[in-house]
């Protein structure tokens, strides 16, 4: 794992990202300018659970999101994202939005730091269902919410307008 460390807190503990095998660092690396936006947040953030989930309004516009909520008038569809075995909801014909928020989620480690698991501009959602971290309001969140088409590759032979959930 290459270990990037983002801040550390005055408490002792180090906030990390792992910037090749993460979703974060996937994300990182097509954005590399939210890094700077993760250490205005962590700085000013205590954390103390061993999960952590940050949604933080920046006050300002930070960048575009792909979270969109949706209603009956949109074309909705569903697919694999590239690389992915977990089927996403996609808005056909949408693009992203300009957004304020800045979402991070985070994990304790067994040294008492802190990895950076996602990130992502928007706002704090839940995991589709079938992943692995999926919670209890993951299928009501997004029989209402979807992702830009035009925001993501899909795997071409995955795409369905059924529900596979």
């Amino acid at each position: 794992m290459y270990k990037y460390v983002i801040v550390e807190s005055q408490t002792g503990y180090e906030v990390y990202v792992n910037l090749i095998g993460s979703s974060a660092g996937q994300y990182l690396n097509r954005q590399p300018y939210v890094i700077k936006l993760l250490k205005e947040v962590l700085l000013a953030a205590k954390l103390n659970n061993s999960t952590v989930v940050l949604e933080h309004d920046m006050g300002r516009v930070i960048g575009n999101t792909d979270i969109l909520e949706t209603t009956d008038k949109d074309t909705i569809f569903y697919a694999q994202p590239v690389k992915k075995n977990v089927f996403s909801r996609y808005a056909k014909n949408r693009y992203p939005i300009p957004s304020r928020k800045l979402t991070i989620r985070l994990q304790q480690d067994a040294n008492g730091d802190y990895e950076i698991l996602d990130t992502w501009i928007g706002p704090s959602s839940p995991p589709f269902p079938g992943d692995k971290d999926e919670t209890a309001n993951s299928k009501t969140y997004w029989e209402t919410h979807a992702l830009a088409q035009d925001a993501h590759s899909v795997q071409s032979r995955t795409i369905t307008k059924i529900c596979p959930y």
